[in-house]
């Protein structure tokens, strides 16, 4: 398995608001599943790891708390994250107020320390409006808004998804991984595929630790 800070190994990290559906996305992109069932998420840390085409390829996905009792677990996790992924529910506008603060947030933290290591990186983002299942009436947010948010950079781009109906979600997760240079294969609709295709060739582990926020 590749270290964390070798050539080969990214760090995915979600961020939002309490109960928009960040873990739904992240049980889509590692199984395909959706849970109806809701548990507060302290921090979850998953880690995949792939073979693709003879190289290692690792990726920790990072499935944040939407309280964030811990303003300095929050900059760390931007701090150590090479890929986002911001998610709003499109029925809740402070979810959607939160995203905008979280945007700024991560270019701040990141401006900051591409001054410091005086590298030009790139930051690959997607902002997430989710819950399009619950159609028009229940809307609180509209599309041009989650556009606008990204129509500056071309590194940032906006997805109305349902984790619940699996709307978009792998389309999210193509892009996203197409703007941050990762193969293909590392998208959920591929590497679904591949470890049917060719056994075990990735491992997943995941470190979970849920419970009620305090």
């Amino acid at each position: 398995i590749p270290e964390q800070h070798s050539k080969n190994s990214y760090r995915m990290v979600v961020l939002g608001a309490s109960r928009v559906g960040k873990s739904s996305i992240v049980s889509r992109f590692l199984n395909g599943r959706f849970d109806d069932q809701y548990t507060p998420t302290i921090e979850d840390f998953h880690r995949k790891v792939y073979n693709i085409r003879g190289d290692m390829y690792q990726l920790d996905i990072l499935d944040t708390s939407g309280n964030h009792p811990f303003p300095a677990m929050r900059r760390l996790s931007i701090l150590t994250g090479d890929v986002f992924i911001l998610v709003f529910s499109l029925d809740n506008r402070e979810s959607f107020d939160e995203v905008k603060r979280l945007q700024k947030q991560i270019l701040e933290v990141k401006s900051c320390l591409k001054n410091k290591t005086k590298e030009s990186a790139d930051l690959p983002m997607v902002i997430c409006g989710n819950k399009n299942d619950h159609g028009e009436i229940c809307r609180k947010v509209r599309s041009d808004e989650g556009e606008n948010l990204v129509s500056s950079d071309e590194n940032c781009a906006y997805f109305e998804v349902s984790a619940k109906k699996n709307t978009n979600v792998d389309e999210m997760f193509y892009v996203l991984f197409s703007m941050a240079k990762l193969p293909h294969e590392m998208s959920p609709a591929l590497h679904r595929k591949i470890s049917i295709q060719y056994g075990e060739t990735f491992q997943q582990k995941s470190f979970r630790m849920r419970g009620k926020c305090v």
